[in-house]
């Protein structure tokens, strides 16, 4: 009883660390009271802007979190695009956000299930051609169930609508109101089982993200898989994810997606 007691008070520290959080999928976690974490990703991606003509980009994104009271966080998010170019990187628009766990079932010392609702905006901060030029409101839902070693998630993402990117190489960045759904399967690789003191485990992911016209479901729209493989420790965590894709159609305000390689790092203190 008393390793149950200890293992789930260091889950309540460390738990938007130790929680199976996929790369691309939201997760309904956050920093406790009063914490901080920073999420480090690096993203590596090949387009065809057209027919026979083949682009890499490459982005470094940073998304500050801060505990207000273990069920409430805000964060910010700082992008940089253009990484490793002679002329050097751009900022991206920023964004501010809130989010909000509204529901939290602990069934076991690891098995839980949480949904959460993120709200804010991205600002007109980025350079000329990594702006939208004003602000663009968001909206995203999450929930995440883990049962022994399985865990599964969704989120639902609205975002969008400002003016579209002179460079875009994403679905939000066109100026259309864009829908981003994305689900994950992560299992526990090792251990098999948690001993009496907290430790490191290694997970192996499985994820599906999907991108649409949020008001033309049948217009543009990509379909991509995404392996990656996770290790959380009780203060970091290291991911590495490649995404492929599986079927686009009707692609013409942004590039095509031949893949995109992300690694990432988060710290909690």
């Amino acid at each position: 009883m008393r390793y149950l007691l200890s293992l789930l008070a260091a889950l309540s520290l460390c738990g938007a660390l130790q929680a199976q959080q996929a790369s691309w999928t939201t997760a309904p976690t956050l920093p406790g009271e009063g914490h901080w974490v920073l999420r480090e990703t690096a993203t590596l991606a090949w387009h065809e802007p057209s027919p026979g003509e083949r682009r890499r980009s490459s982005m470094l994104s940073s998304r500050l979190s801060y505990g207000l009271d273990g069920e409430r966080a805000v964060f910010l998010d700082l992008p940089a695009r253009g990484l490793g170019r002679d002329r050097g990187p751009s900022l991206g628009d920023v964004a501010v956000g809130w989010k909000w766990r509204f529901h939290a079932q602990n069934t076991g010392p690891v098995d839980t299930t949480r949904m959460s609702l993120s709200l804010g905006a991205t600002l007109p901060s980025g350079a000329e051609r990594s702006t939208s030029g004003e602000v663009v409101p968001f909206a995203d839902l999450a929930w995440m169930s883990i049962s022994g070693r399985l865990g599964l998630g969704t989120s639902l993402t609205l975002e969008g609508g400002g003016d579209p990117y002179r460079r875009p190489l994403w679905a939000d960045e066109t100026g259309e109101l864009n829908m981003r759904f994305a689900a994950a399967a992560v299992w526990r690789i090792d251990p098999v089982r948690y001993s009496s003191s907290l430790q490191a485990a290694t997970y192996a992911c499985v994820e599906l993200i999907s991108n649409a016209k949020a008001d033309d479901l049948d217009g543009e729209s990509e379909l991509l898989l995404a392996p990656g493989l996770l290790y959380e420790a009780p203060s970091f965590a290291a991911e590495l994810s490649y995404a492929l894709p599986l079927h686009s159609d009707e692609l013409e305000s942004r590039p095509e997606l031949d893949g995109a390689l992300l690694f990432g790092l988060r710290f909690l203190w």
